[in-house]
């Protein structure tokens, strides 16, 4: 494959790709619900104004879920399986455990921006933490530069069970981080 065709690639892990696939399935269905109500409600030539009104957000509704349909569809053609990093350094797909400045730890997956979630534990490559730990190895802290503020976190592990992660706490906050570790 040349440069130009693995620009546009988007890594995404196995359970990501999963994911992806099980999401486009429901919209799916649920698009077809909604031609199927749409098709009736346009039929029905007796429908009063709260009657067209209904059908006009399903009509929304319906625009909405194929516009994510399309968005969803364009990624899992564009992924690819992401490269395998070394057992001990934090890449796509790893999971990583950490322990803030206050001795709270959180383990977090390290994952392509199309399928992050932060609340499940899967944080982008792209967001401040996943910025900080990408190529990072067991044993380094890293400083996290984030909107809210800096913070750091020692690596405890490194791992490939994107599968098993699960987020165990919240990031701490900038104020709860020594201020001589701020900004290091």
């Amino acid at each position: 494959m040349s440069q130009d065709e693995t620009v546009d690639r988007i890594p995404l892990t196995p359970a990501g790709r999963r994911q992806m696939a099980e999401e486009i399935a429901r919209l799916t269905v649920r698009i077809d619900e909604l031609h199927r109500s749409v098709a009736d409600a346009h039929e029905d030539r007796t429908a009063d104004e709260d009657e067209r009104a209904a059908m006009l957000g399903l009509v929304g509704e319906l625009s909405v879920l194929q516009a994510r349909l399309v968005e969803q569809e364009a990624v899992l053609a564009r992924s690819i399986e992401p490269a395998p990093a070394p057992a001990d350094v934090v890449g796509v797909g790893t999971t990583v455990r950490l322990r803030d400045a206050e001795g709270q730890e959180s383990v977090y997956t390290l994952v392509s921006p199309a399928e992050a979630a932060a609340g499940l534990g899967r944080v982008s490559t792209d967001a401040p933490l996943g910025r900080a730990l990408i190529g990072r190895r067991v044993g380094e802290t890293i400083t996290v530069e984030a909107p809210a503020g800096a913070w750091r976190a020692l690596i405890l592990e490194v791992g490939p069970h994107a599968s098993q992660a699960r987020p165990t706490g919240e990031p701490p906050r900038p104020e709860a981080v020594p201020a001589k570790s701020r900004g290091r």
